[in-house]
């Protein structure tokens, strides 16, 4: 790739900087300085942002050293042109999709623009809420039926793919962002090359205004509460089917109720006619794991984090004009909010969230068995396998 004389190497090369061996990110280093300058608007924005947030003292040092002569090898000003190419050379906007939030908490944003040749060029972007922006994954050239593809491969695992605005998916974006300087978790690299694109519009850096990307809190009404009284209805929403997080505090009910329901289930089929009573007494048994899981497990923190999440889908199924849905998910939050004085044990939303992580927690427990982690790849890619 380096002797390839070819920018669209860099692509390839810039993402691979991440989570590697300090041994392979300096041959990496040495790749993209043979590029040479036909890469040097992508190679020196990562050089710069490589030396500012490695560790790393001896790969620090490869890499201004490689940035050094890159530039020296360039033409005047190259380094300062290439922190504000995207910007001079913005291309017209094609469209922006969005997931929905899952119950962890987790959000795609998509993001593609129009080529002059007639193909795409596009963006994922990971939001997990409690990090920030945790993956980002680009390609110059795109076929458009590989985008509309994405769009449905979401669709069939359930998160929704949704067409927004450029103002809102960008909002999201920037939000993200954000908790990554709170969190100070590190940025990834390929975000920060695509990152002058994906935050500038029409041209001009944005402004420090961004559009809402959560719904305000509605008070605390009579209406309110009624209408959070049937917050287990948005377990009939794809959009809701959120499981407790962190899976691991639960995972003491879900034994319990697995070991005690298999016992049901046997005495059921050596005794036929008591079939319903064991059921009976099977979901008994759940209701009482459930509210001593509310009592034990739920606190002011985890009612603040679901609560934000909850405001979040909110809005996105306010800007979809499912105005109904959006209005049950903020009454859910209101109360949901720790100043709520509506006792956890009667709130139906989180009753119905403990009760399907409980009962559909064996099946969960074999799947992460089967899985390295739900965030330890990107959720679609842009390539074909």
């Amino acid at each position: 790739l380096g002797s390839s004389n070819d920018p669209r190497a860099a692509s390839l090369l810039i993402p691979l900087l991440e989570n590697q061996s300090s041994k392979v990110a300096q041959v990496i280093v040495d790749a993209l300085e043979q590029l040479g300058p036909v890469a040097a608007y992508q190679t020196i924005p990562a050089l710069n942002y490589l030396i500012a947030t490695n560790s790393n003292r001896q790969l620090k040092q490869h890499a201004r050293a490689a940035l050094g002569r890159l530039t020296m090898l360039s033409a005047l000003g190259v380094e300062d042109a290439a922190m504000t190419k995207a910007r001079l050379h913005q291309l017209p906007e094609y469209q922006a999709r969005v997931s929905s939030i899952d119950g962890s908490g987790a959000q795609l944003i998509m993001l593609s623009w129009q080529r002059p040749d007639g193909h795409l060029k596009g963006i994922n972007v990971l939001y997990q809420d409690q990090l920030g922006i945790k993956d980002c994954y680009g390609i110059d050239e795109m076929e458009l039926d590989r985008w509309n593809h994405l769009a449905d491969e979401l669709e069939e695992q359930g998160l929704g793919c949704f067409e927004v605005s450029f103002e809102y998916a960008r909002a999201v974006i920037i939000e993200a962002r954000a908790v990554n300087k709170r969190t100070r978790h590190k940025l990834p690299i390929a975000y920060a090359i695509w990152r002058p694109l994906i935050e500038v519009e029409d041209g001009k850096k944005k402004s420090s205004s961004v559009a809402s990307t959560m719904i305000d809190l509605p008070d605390l009404t009579p209406e309110t509460i009624a209408l959070a009284q049937r917050g287990d209805e948005l377990y009939r929403m794809p959009e809701f089917m959120w499981m407790y997080e962190p899976a691991i505090n639960l995972e003491p009910y879900v034994t319990r109720y697995w070991v005690v329901s298999n016992g049901f289930e046997l005495a059921s089929e050596r005794r036929g006619r008591k079939g319903k009573q064991r059921e009976q007494e099977k979901q008994a048994l759940l209701e009482e794991l459930t509210s001593e899981a509310l009592k034990t497990q739920v606190g002011e923190q985890w009612r603040t984090l679901y609560e934000m999440r909850l405001r979040r889908q909110a809005y996105l199924l306010q800007y979809i004009d499912r105005k109904e849905e959006a209005a049950l998910a903020g009454a859910v939050a209101a109360v949901l909010h720790p100043a709520s004085d509506i006792p956890i044990q009667d709130q139906a939303f989180p009753r119905a969230m403990i009760r399907f992580s409980i009962e559909e927690g064996p099946l969960r427990i074999m799947v992460d068995a089967f899985e390295a982690g739900k965030f330890g790849a990107f959720p679609i890619k842009f390539f074909n396998e």
